[in-house]
């Protein structure tokens, strides 16, 4: 990929919902690993911060929360890199570490894992994460934990950077269902990982999940892509906010049972926040 273009899109299918995966269209982001390099680290920068992930980080479909803490940290010296990528696993992330370790972050985090728990929707859903995201192997936890160290061990000894682990968020906002059951235990596991790395693992699961009212009762996570796309062109075409888009879809933390409405963003905003100003050690 040249450096002013940029990844955003899906793939269709009239047969099954797809996942979310990369595409290349014209554009140029200025807050990517390889804007970053091409540019040059900015002028009167005191601390450079890389975030990893998948479409969450990303920003472009969901709410954005690094631009939130560009806004908040922005303006005392802190460039945010924006390291996220649709559709991408924790495998993904693996295989494009090199642009973001030559970056030399000062801090990293690292918000990824919805794609890997969404691969078990079904059998249909793991082949195409399969195809399309280039996967060796069907997702699995064992194999999602192997990734995630395999990350923070390259980041710790390729760079000086402090690392923190960020939980998945939910799929669906129905706590007691499958896939959000899918969802604690890959944080449950992320956790470990994190104490054995030595690593912080911040509780965005938890925090989410306090947003919703008494009572909650949302509608089902189908797996169906349509919402997705539903959701992104509310906000494209309409102008409307993700809160919005969340609230019309019977929804509170996240707008199409996967991404995340402004409320939700904030939440990781604050939790990366608080990250930053803590001290190190």
């Amino acid at each position: 990929m040249k450096p002013h273009e940029s990844r955003l899109g899906t793939r269709f299918s009239r047969t099954h919902p797809p996942v979310a995966v990369r595409k290349v269209l014209p554009g140029w982001r200025a807050d990517t690993p390889e804007a970053f390099l091409l540019a040059g680290r900015p002028p009167g920068t005191k601390y450079v911060v890389a975030c990893l992930g998948d479409s969450i980080t990303q920003g472009q479909i969901s709410a954005n929360y690094v631009s939130l803490l560009r806004a908040r940290f922005g303006p005392a010296g802190t460039t945010f890199i924006n390291a996220g990528v649709n559709g991408d696993l924790a495998f993904n992330v693996v295989n494009r570490l090199d642009a973001v370790i030559a970056c030399r972050p000062d801090v990293v985090t690292l918000l990824v894992g919805t794609n890997d728990v969404n691969a078990r929707f079904d059998d249909t859903w793991a082949e195409r994460y399969r195809k399309d995201q280039g996967l060796p192997v069907s997702p699995t936890l064992a194999w999602y934990v192997e990734n995630i160290e395999a990350i923070v061990r390259r980041l710790q000894s390729e760079t000086q950077a402090r690392i923190a682990l960020v939980e998945v968020p939910m799929l669906g906002e129905d706590l007691d269902g499958r896939m959000n059951g899918l969802v604690r235990a890959y944080n449950e596991a992320l956790h470990v990982a994190g104490k054995r790395l030595g690593v912080p693992c911040l509780p965005l699961y938890t925090r989410l999940e306090s947003l919703f009212p008494a009572g909650h009762a949302p509608p089902p996570y189908a797996g169906d892509i349509k919402e997705i796309l539903k959701a992104g062109m509310s906000s494209q075409l309409l102008r409307r906010s993700w809160d919005d888009i969340a609230r019309r879809n019977g929804l509170v933390a996240l707008t199409d049972h996967i991404h995340l409405s402004d409320r939700a963003a904030s939440v990781v905003a604050d939790l990366v926040a608080g990250f930053l100003e803590s001290e190190p050690g």
